[in-house]
């Protein structure tokens, strides 16, 4: 293990995974970082290409996970942290000399409760949508209520459901995610639609039942069927990604219809010049999935793309309808076929809410303003630890 810095407070981050392309969000976290020296403790190192990072420390799995992993399943019930790792983990964070621990997902928290239950340090744990569904059970939550000093969320509806769920408002603390901003900012420009050059359309995020792309699809062809030549492009990849493919044959838009794949955050930014609409319409999936504030929103925002989103847990926080996007009700079509058609239709409404969405993210988006927020949770966490420890 590399020597400790001396010169700052270590905060120790734990991912199960580090990292999926989907938790880019995270990766910038982890990396902007200035008040603290970040250290990562994870189970699977993935894509380290993508995501570079010294700091990273990997736990050896139990030469028993295959039959315990499969006895849990047989109950039904979460597979938790071996004591194998849990005795690594607390080893490692001793020798880092860590100040603070920050596991991300609240699900992930839940299996590292082994861990959690012995560790006395400052201890955060960061919640970002899905992992506050209805799969996370009462009593697993009242678990981490006793073994977690501070936690974080993305929005205002998240820390709603963590009041309801009965954690005291003073343990809740907000860590928005934060984008990068364009060096210059253009605002986008409307113009003639045909059928050499139609109207571009832009969704980019992993293909899940959530995101709802089959509302974009059905809404694409609503928008054609009222004359206005429109393409979309998917960005993105997942396992519903044939039944989307599957939905476009059935609505005969091949032609219009392009799914380049998984494309890296930057030739993401790159492409935001050549689209004209974003959409994102997401939704609560029937086993109470959600967002937290899609990230590709935040981002075409700050490209000055005029975007149409729901009215979907946080996105109601960033989107103000009519004043920086356009928001519409959940699993609509319709309603967003005719919230494409009135951005169309009205230039200047076009440009104003592309000039807002721009202003939107440079005061409460930004990468720097979101780190500073997270550093000053973790001295939160640091002074309830404190007093849990002299209560």
């Amino acid at each position: 293990m590399t020597e400790v810095e001396n010169d700052r407070a270590v905060a120790v981050s734990f991912l199960a995974t580090f990292l999926r392309p989907e938790m880019l969000h995270v990766y910038r976290q982890v990396t902007s970082v200035h008040s603290f020296a970040v250290w990562v403790i994870t189970r699977s190192r993935r894509h380290p290409e993508r995501f570079p990072f010294d700091r990273l420390l990997i736990l050896r799995k139990s030469p028993w996970r295959f039959v315990t992993r499969l006895w849990y399943r047989l109950q039904k019930r979460r597979v938790p942290m071996s004591g194998y790792e849990t005795r690594q983990m607390l080893r490692m964070v001793e020798r880092l000399r860590a100040q603070v621990v920050h596991v991300y997902l609240g699900t992930e928290a839940v299996r590292v409760l082994p861990y959690l239950e012995r560790e006395q340090r400052p201890k955060v744990v960061s919640f970002h949508g899905a992992d506050l569904s209805d799969d996370l059970k009462e009593e697993e939550f009242q678990q981490l209520l006793r073994h977690t000093d501070l936690f974080l969320v993305r929005s205002d509806s998240l820390k709603e459901e963590l009041l309801q769920r009965g954690c005291p408002g003073e343990r809740i603390r907000m860590n928005r995610t934060g984008v990068p901003m364009p060096e210059s900012f253009g605002v986008r420009q409307s113009r003639e639609y045909s059928a050499e050059h139609p109207l571009r359309l832009l969704q980019a995020c992993r293909f899940v039942e959530k995101k709802g792309l089959d509302v974009t699809i059905t809404a694409l062809g609503l928008v054609r069927e009222a004359g206005i030549p429109a393409e979309l492009t998917l960005m993105g990849s997942g396992p519903r990604e044939q039944e989307l493919r599957k939905l476009v044959q059935d609505l005969h838009l091949e032609q219009w219809v392009h799914f380049p794949g998984f494309v890296d955050n930057q030739t993401l930014l790159d492409g935001f010049m050549h689209y004209d609409i974003f959409l994102h319409p997401s939704r609560t999936t029937s086993g109470g999935d959600r967002e937290g504030v899609p990230n590709s929103l935040l981002e075409a925002m700050a490209w000055g793309i005029p975007s149409i989103a729901t009215r979907h847990s946080g996105i109601p926080e960033v989107v103000e309808d009519g004043v920086n996007g356009l928001l519409i009700d959940e699993s609509s079509p319709q309603a967003l076929a005719r919230a494409i058609a009135r951005l169309v239709s009205d230039p200047g409404l076009t440009t104003r809410i592309s000039r807002a969405g721009q202003a939107t993210i440079a005061e409460r988006f930004t990468i720097a303003a979101c780190v500073a927020s997270l550093e000053e949770s973790y001295r939160v966490a640091m002074q309830l630890a404190q007093s849990r420890r002299h209560a």
